[in-house]
């Protein structure tokens, strides 16, 4: 398995907002670009803070995948009163910030680790650097849409 970075995205937003909506969003948005993104931690600090861990794949073929670290972090979150269509609702307010760290992963499955594969393998990744090329486009457009799904939430 070998792994290429493509570096680290982050969205952050201070004000109202609703911690538990912005997570199935987020869920949600993830799942619309074929991610599959499995809950690996959940802190709780004192003060309304906490951090939520994912990791989010999504297959390409047999040999590639696209992987994605996600941190959200909630700072300083406090409930309020606001009123909403002439009633008084609780809102919660607050900082989130959203920290991805991207990779592709060639070779997850480790088929190509030993034997005739191993021996193949620098021949099959030199034949398909253009292959290679256009997917990595490809994951740097799902990150930017991905960041502008989330901005436009909080707009």
């Amino acid at each position: 398995m070998e792994t290429i970075p493509m570096g680290t995205t982050t969205v952050q937003y201070e004000g109202v907002l609703d911690d538990q909506k912005f997570y199935n969003f987020f869920r949600d948005a993830l799942k619309g670009l074929g991610y599959k993104a499995v809950e690996t931690s959940f802190v709780q600090f004192a003060g309304g803070n906490y951090t939520i861990d994912w990791n989010a794949k999504r297959l390409i073929d047999d040999y590639m995948a696209y992987k994605m670290a996600i941190r959200i972090n909630y700072r300083g979150l406090t409930e309020s009163a606001a009123v909403q269509n002439g009633k008084q609702v609780k809102v919660k307010t607050g900082t989130v910030s959203v920290t991805i760290v991207s990779d592709i992963i060639l070779d997850y499955m480790d088929k190509w680790t030993s034997g005739l594969p191993k021996l193949i393998r620098p021949i099959y990744d030199k034949m398909n650097q253009d292959v290679l090329t256009q997917r990595k486009t490809a994951f740097e457009n799902d990150i930017q849409n991905l960041k502008t799904t989330l901005q436009s939430h909080f707009a």
